[in-house]
């Protein structure tokens, strides 16, 4: 598998605000926190691959509610991937294992959309990387040099690509404050 990585495109946080507003009627009879625009995609001049990275960020009392909705919409299900707290969902039209790491059949702009727990250490790990690679120029730069680097390869699947940047992560991280035994889940979640 390769993954395809592109310089950053202004229509990606548009994208996002379209999918938020449909996300959004979807989940109207639902109690959620926010959407939130994260990964690579949300940050201006970082490279990315071209999928739009969408949290859905609730309280556990309404994941049962918010997952049917999403279920009912006609998303894909795929519970959590070995990452706690973290729902994955296929947007329409894919199955389970049909992975968004790149465009879409018909060379569409595909997303990931995760329903997420309040204070979860994924949600953490989503928001703590994007705001250091938003604030941090050089940092930014490396992330995209890494990527660049990784797309170069051959993957048998988005996991081993995943995993392939967990060195790079874990010092964004760092960055953000995050201890050892912090990134033990992100090491874990990404092996």
């Amino acid at each position: 598998m390769k993954v395809e990585i592109q310089p950053y495109n202004p229509q990606w946080p548009i994208k996002f605000r379209e999918i938020k507003s449909k996300l959004q009627q979807i989940l109207a009879d639902v109690s959620i926190i926010s959407i939130e625009h994260v990964g690579s995609t949300s940050v201006p001049y970082l490279r990315a691959k071209p999928v739009i990275d969408i949290d859905i960020i609730i309280q556990p009392a309404f994941l049962s509610a918010a997952r049917s909705a999403l279920s009912d919409s006609g998303y894909t299900d795929c519970g959590e991937m070995n990452v706690p707290g973290r729902f994955a969902f296929r947007e329409p039209g894919y199955g389970r294992y049909d992975g968004a790491h790149g465009l879409g059949r018909n060379g569409e702009l595909r997303h990931n959309t995760y329903i997420i727990i309040e204070g979860c250490p994924a949600l953490r790990n989503h928001l703590d990387a994007k705001r250091i690679l938003l604030e941090d120029e050089n940092l930014r730069e490396e992330y995209s040099t890494a990527k660049c680097m990784l797309a170069e390869g051959d993957f048998e699947d988005i996991g081993q690509y995943a995993c392939a940047k967990t060195e790079i992560l874990c010092k964004i991280l760092r960055k953000a404050g995050w201890s050892e035994e912090d990134l033990e889940a992100v090491i874990q979640a990404n092996t």
